[in-house]
C-alpha cells in the first residue's frame, strides 16, 4: 500500500502547477456529477412522485367525501327543497364534508352567493360537481382566482 501511496505522490509531485489545477478542477467536476446524478436528481424525481401521490389522495378524500355526502339525507322534513334557505344547509354541510371553508349570503337574484378564500381545485370543483350532479344545484356564476400558495379563492352563486 506504501508503494501506491509513495508513486501516486511521486506523480502527483511530476505534474506541473497548471497540470495539477486543472486535474483538481477535473475532480471536483467529477465529484459534483457524482453528487448530482446520486443524490439530487433521484431527491427530485421523489418530491415529484410525493406531489403526484398528493393529488391523487386529494382527488380520493373528495370523492369519498361527496360520497358519505350522497349517504346523508338531502334535506331535513318539512324544508322545501327549492328555496334558497333549504339550500344553505345543503351547500354548507356539502362544503364541510369536502374540507372546504366558505362564507354564504343571499344575491341580488335570489340565489346563495358563497365566497371560499382557499381551496385546493379537486376539492372545490369535485364539491360543485357533486352539487350539480347529485342534489341539482346549478352555479349561475363562478370567478376563480389562484392565490400564491397554489391554492383557489373562489367566488359564486347557486340556484336550483
Amino acid at each position: 500500500m506504501r508503494s501506491l501511496t509513495g508513486r501516486l505522490h511521486q506523480w502527483w509531485d511530476g505534474r506541473t502547477a497548471r497540470e495539477r489545477r486543472m486535474l483538481m478542477l477535473m475532480a471536483l467536476l467529477v465529484a459534483a456529477t457524482a453528487v448530482w446524478l446520486g443524490v439530487i436528481r433521484p431527491s427530485m424525481e421523489w418530491r415529484d412522485a410525493a406531489a403526484a401521490e398528493r393529488v391523487r389522495a386529494e382527488t380520493d378524500l373528495v370523492q369519498v367525501r361527496a360520497g358519505l355526502v350522497r349517504l346523508t339525507p338531502a334535506a331535513a322534513p318539512g324544508q322545501v327543497a327549492g328555496d334558497a334557505g333549504g339550500l344553505e344547509p345543503l351547500v354548507r354541510r356539502t362544503a364541510e364534508a369536502t374540507g372546504l371553508q366558505l362564507t354564504t349570503e343571499m344575491d341580488a337574484s335570489g340565489g346563495l352567493a358563497f365566497r371560499i378564500s382557499s381551496g385546493s381545485s379537486a376539492a372545490v370543483f369535485g364539491w360543485l360537481a357533486a352539487l350539480q350532479t347529485d342534489h341539482g344545484v346549478d352555479v349561475s356564476a363562478l370567478g376563480v382566482v389562484e392565490n400564491t400558495d397554489a391554492s383557489l379563492q373562489v367566488e359564486g352563486s347557486l340556484s336550483r
